[in-house]
C-alpha cells in the first residue's frame, strides 16, 4: 500500500473548502486560511501532484429537472456484472455504476422519474439476468454530501 500524503492544517482547510464548493476562490480560501492566494495555488498545485486531489464533481439537484427518486442498487448474480452495468446504463439513469466485492455483486446509484418506472428497470434487471437478489433502497431525498465531519488527518502511524 502506498505511503499516505501528509497534510497539514491549512492543507485541511483547503481541502474542505473545496470540498463544499469546488468554484471558491482562491482570494476566498486565503482569507479563511489567513495565507496568500498565491500560497493556496501552490498548496493546490502540489496536492493535485501528490493526487490527492483529481478533479471536481458537481451535485446538480436532479430532481429541479424531472427526476426526484434516488435509489441504490445492490444485486447478487452469477451474470457478468459488466454487463448488468452496460445494462443499466443504457435503460436508466445511471450516476454511480460499480462492482464490488460484499454481499453484491453489483453496486449502483439511479435517479427515476417515479417509483413505478424504477420498479420497472429493475423487473428488466431480473428478468434478462441470472439474479438471485435485488435490494432496491430508495432515498428520502436528494442525497447531500456533507464532508464537514471527515478527518482528512487521520493519526496514522509511520
Amino acid at each position: 500500500m502506498p505511503k499516505p500524503v501528509k497534510i497539514d492544517d491549512i492543507d485541511d482547510k483547503i481541502l474542505h473548502i473545496l470540498i463544499e464548493d469546488v468554484r471558491t476562490s482562491l482570494k476566498d480560501i486565503s482569507k479563511h486560511c489567513g495565507i496568500s492566494s498565491v500560497s493556496v495555488l501552490n498548496r493546490i498545485k502540489r496536492l493535485k501532484k501528490l493526487g490527492v486531489i483529481t478533479g471536481a464533481t458537481m451535485f446538480p439537484h436532479i430532481s429541479k429537472i424531472g427526476f426526484p427518486i434516488v435509489a441504490t442498487l445492490g444485486i447478487e448474480t452469477d451474470a457478468n456484472p459488466q454487463e448488468i452495468l452496460a445494462f443499466l446504463n443504457q435503460h436508466t439513469y445511471l450516476i454511480e455504476p460499480s462492482t464490488s466485492v460484499g454481499e453484491y455483486d453489483v453496486c449502483a446509484l439511479v435517479y427515476a422519474e417515479d417509483i413505478n418506472r424504477l420498479n420497472e428497470r429493475v423487473e428488466m434487471i431480473r428478468q434478462r439476468f441470472s439474479v438471485r437478489k435485488v435490494i432496491v433502497n430508495v432515498w428520502s431525498g436528494v442525497p447531500y454530501m456533507n464532508f464537514s465531519n471527515i478527518n482528512l488527518r487521520p493519526n496514522i502511524e509511520g
